[in-house]
């Protein structure tokens, strides 16, 4: 079987929730499987999602695929790097890249993962980190399994992947909203130029006003950028889309034939960009 065909399963680890979906690769995906299996025990952090996650790959019979998983932002930190004229080696952007998560971070960015994505020639870059423990227990679960792990990707990459086409080259702020925590950044060229989480309290969309309304602040450049795009398909519907001075627009996800509109939500941090 050609690689574009092979079956994939995508596994999303949410704080309180594993999600499934398990499809037909292609020009047009056919989903086999889908499931949500909820985490209500009281221990919090990334370890006992893996063991929900480990209960599920030891419970089924998986054909063999190629998997990802996609990370909720909740586990996942960012750094945006300003461009750096300087003739580095791979070695050298990596250290670099430890040494500004260990300014921000402290002692918690010692046993991080870091991946850097690089941008164009002048533009920042951007930067990624996860706990190293989680990754290298991933990576062992999955080898005792069927499943190939081809790709560890933040929910953000996966989100801002699936939406690029719509956003244009326009200086741009995207929202990103989760059940539990929401991040905003904003698009220049197609390029970060910064990134904040925020875990969420009460109401989402507000909170990410508060948020654009600071970020905006922030902006080192001097100017006042007031077009937003939101993605937020698996949050309640946005009844405030308009509030001035921003112009919003809220980035539609079209679920596959297999998974109901009204069931989207359980399923879109799975289903986007597939």
């Amino acid at each position: 079987m050609l690689p574009l065909w092979r079956d994939k399963v995508r596994f999303v680890l949410c704080r309180d929730r594993l999600i499934v979906l398990n499809y037909q690769g292609g020009r047009r995906p056919r989903i086999h499987s889908k499931q949500v299996f909820p985490y209500t025990g009281q221990e919090t952090g990334w370890q006992p999602l893996l063991g929900l996650l480990e209960s599920v790959l030891k419970s089924k019979d998986w054909k063999t695929a190629d998997a990802m998983v996609v990370l909720s932002n909740h586990f996942v930190r960012f750094l945006v790097l300003p461009w750096n004229e300087a003739l580095l080696s791979g070695a050298e952007k990596m250290a670099l890249v430890q040494h500004r998560f260990d300014e921000v971070y402290g002692e918690a960015s010692a046993d991080w993962d870091f991946r850097l994505s690089e941008g164009s020639f002048g533009s920042p870059s951007i930067a990624c980190a996860i706990p190293l423990k989680l990754l290298k227990q991933l990576k062992a679960q999955f080898e005792t399994s069927s499943l190939r792990l081809k790709l560890v990707q933040p929910y953000l990459m996966t989100a801002f992947n699936a939406c690029r086409s719509e956003l244009g080259k326009e200086p741009t702020w995207f929202v990103l909203a989760e059940r539990d925590n929401i991040c905003v950044g904003l698009l220049q060229k197609g390029h970060w130029t910064s990134v904040r989480l925020r875990h969420v309290v009460s109401d989402w969309f507000e909170e990410a006003l508060q948020m654009l309304e600071r970020e905006a602040l922030l902006a080192t450049d001097g100017n006042k950028y007031n077009r937003v795009f939101v993605f937020a398909p698996e949050t309640s519907g946005m009844s405030k889309i308009k509030r001035a001075p921003w112009a919003i627009s809220q980035l539609k996800l079209n679920p596959p034939h297999e998974i109901s509109q009204a069931d989207m939500r359980n399923y879109a941090m799975a289903a986007a960009g597939m």
